[in-house]
């Protein structure tokens, strides 16, 4: 299940995300505030289940600052149950405060879901890919060891959203995946670093992946990689079998 909210945006920082999952977890607490406790309260660490992307329409960046006309945010989960708390809460909030900017609400819908029966398929990152080694370190998609920590996270994935493991390993071909450096910050971190920002190395584009159709359509619905319900790792299909 996958929702678009448009908000009209003037101003955004450059770490943006954490902005973002604020509305998100707001719109969660408006729809059901035991729900929303019970996701982020009890065990606040545990995977949630659902990934975003945010696109910024008319932009400009200038210093610390995105200058902008309107920003969609689009959600995609496999839990029917999240996605109607989300989407009752999101109906609740005609306008969302983030601190000094006010984000007014155009539009928002239900977006038509693909349905995956092929073993292999072509998708393409809406936010970007972050895939790190167990140090930490990120992994680009030519690293030998690229595909091994992918599936680690895709099996966490799996776990998480449907209780068991992967029936099959992923194999992917990297197509045009690019390299991006995600800026992200928040109080806490400022307060313990001299530097503003935490930077992440992930990589954002179209790419090859094969597995059994079961667990794509999972990670499809759900999101692949590290960090993927703070602004990473959601996918959109683009087609079946050899060709995109």
């Amino acid at each position: 299940m996958r929702i678009a909210v448009t908000y009209k945006v003037e101003k955004l920082p450059i770490a943006y995300r954490l902005v973002v999952l604020s509305l998100i977890k707001e719109a969660l607490k408006r729809g059901d505030e035991a729900y929303f406790n019970e996701l982020y309260g009890k065990e606040p660490r545990k995977m949630k289940p659902f990934s975003y992307s945010v696109f910024l329409r008319n932009f400009s960046i200038e210093k610390e600052e995105i200058h902008l006309s309107e920003m969609t945010v689009t959600i995609s989960s496999p839990d029917m149950t999240f996605m109607l708390h989300l989407f009752n809460g999101l109906q609740k909030l005609q306008s969302y405060q983030a601190g000094e900017h006010e984000w007014v609400r155009t539009t928002m819908k239900w977006l038509p879901e693909a349905s995956i029966f092929n073993n292999t398929i072509f998708l393409k990152s809406l936010s970007p890919i972050l895939i790190e080694d167990r140090n930490g370190n990120p992994m680009h998609p030519g690293d030998p060891n690229y595909e091994q920590e992918l599936n680690y996270f895709a099996s966490l994935r799996i776990q998480s959203l449907a209780n068991r493991e992967p029936y099959q390993e992923l194999r992917i071909v990297p197509g045009n995946l690019k390299r991006r450096v995600i800026k992200e910050s928040n109080s806490k971190f400022r307060e313990s670093q001299a530097s503003a920002y935490l930077t992440f190395t992930a990589y954002q584009g179209m790419f090859q992946c094969s597995g059994h159709p079961e667990d794509l359509q999972l990670l499809y619905q759900g999101g692949l990689g590290k960090r993927v319900s703070q602004g990473f790792g959601m996918l959109d299909y683009v087609g079946e079998g050899g060709q995109p």
